[in-house]
C-alpha cells in the first residue's frame, strides 16, 4: 500500500498525521532494533492496521481495554509505559475526566502524546510513555481549585487495578440487527436507536458505522456515546415467540 491509499483508509483522521505514521511505519519494517511510535492511536486507527496485511509484524502495545495504544516492532520485553496516579488534596473536590484531559493539556502537551485517563477511588490514573511521565510530575501541580500529588508507577504495577469491571446482564431481543441491539443497550427506543447510528454515535469493534442492519456476533464490542461500552457475549436461546436472549457485559 502507498502513502495515499494508506491516507484514504482513515478519511477521519488527521492527513498529516496519518502520513507521519505511514512513514514511520515504513521505516520500522527495515529496523532490527525495539522501536515504538511516540504517540498514542485510537481504536479507529489501530484496529484498522491490525488487519493490513503489510503491517502483520507491527505490535500494537496497550490492554485489551485500553482505546489508545501505540505500535511497536521488535518487541524485546521493555515495556515503553508508564502509569500516573493523580490524586487531588482537598477531599472536598471531585474533579472530573474533562479537568484531569485539560489540566495535562494544558503543560503543553498534544493529546495524542498521553493514553488513557482512568478514574478510580476518587484518583485518575493516567497512562503515558515514561519518556514523558518525569515531566508532567514535576509540572502537574494544580487542577482547578485543588493541588494534587502525582506518583508515578512501573505499568505492571497499577495496569491490573485498572482493569474495569464488567456487569453481566441479558436481554431478550428481537433480532441481531445493530439498530435493535443499540436500542436494548442504550435503553431507548428503535427510533433512536436508529438516530444514534445514523449520527455516527454508534462504534461497532471501534469503528464507525451507519448501517443499522448490520448483524452483531458474539464477541463484538459496541460502543454508543454518553451510554457506554458493551460486549456481546452468548446468545442463550431462543423463546416461545422466536425473539432471542443474549447476554452482554457493559463496561464499569
Amino acid at each position: 500500500m502507498d502513502k495515499a491509499g494508506f491516507i484514504k483508509t482513515f478519511l477521519e483522521e488527521d492527513s498529516y498525521r496519518m502520513a507521519k505514521l505511514f512513514e514511520s511505519l515504513e521505516r520500522a519494517k527495515s529496523f532490527s532494533y525495539f522501536f515504538y511510535t511516540d504517540e498514542f492511536y485510537t481504536p479507529g486507527v489501530w484496529s484498522r492496521i491490525k488487519e493490513m496485511k503489510d503491517y502483520r509484524d507491527i505490535e500494537i502495545l496497550g490492554e485489551d481495554f485500553f482505546e489508545r495504544k501505540i505500535f511497536a516492532v521488535n518487541f524485546d520485553g521493555y515495556n515503553p509505559l508508564s502509569i500516573l496516579e493523580i490524586e487531588p488534596l482537598d477531599p472536598r473536590i471531585t474533579l472530573t475526566h474533562r479537568d484531569y484531559l485539560g489540566a495535562v493539556m494544558s503543560l503543553g502537551i498534544e493529546r495524542e502524546k498521553f493514553g488513557d485517563i482512568f478514574l478510580k477511588d476518587g484518583k485518575a490514573y493516567l497512562v503515558v510513555l515514561d519518556s514523558m511521565a518525569d515531566y508532567i510530575r514535576s509540572n502537574l501541580s494544580q487542577i482547578g481549585r485543588t493541588s494534587v500529588s502525582v506518583t508515578k508507577f512501573d505499568y505492571d504495577e497499577k495496569v491490573l487495578f485498572l482493569q474495569p469491571n464488567l456487569i453481566r446482564r441479558e436481554a431478550v431481543i428481537a433480532s441481531l440487527r445493530l439498530d435493535v441491539v443499540v436500542a436494548e443497550l442504550a435503553k431507548t427506543s428503535r427510533s433512536k436507536a436508529l438516530e444514534m447510528i445514523q449520527r455516527g454515535m454508534v462504534l461497532l469493534n471501534y469503528h464507525e458505522t451507519r448501517d443499522k442492519a448490520k448483524e452483531i456476533k458474539d464477541g463484538d464490542t459496541v460502543t454508543i456515546r454518553r451510554k457506554g461500552k458493551f460486549k456481546i457475549g452468548q446468545i442463550l436461546g431462543t423463546t416461545q415467540k422466536g425473539n432471542l436472549r443474549i447476554v452482554f457485559y457493559q463496561f464499569e
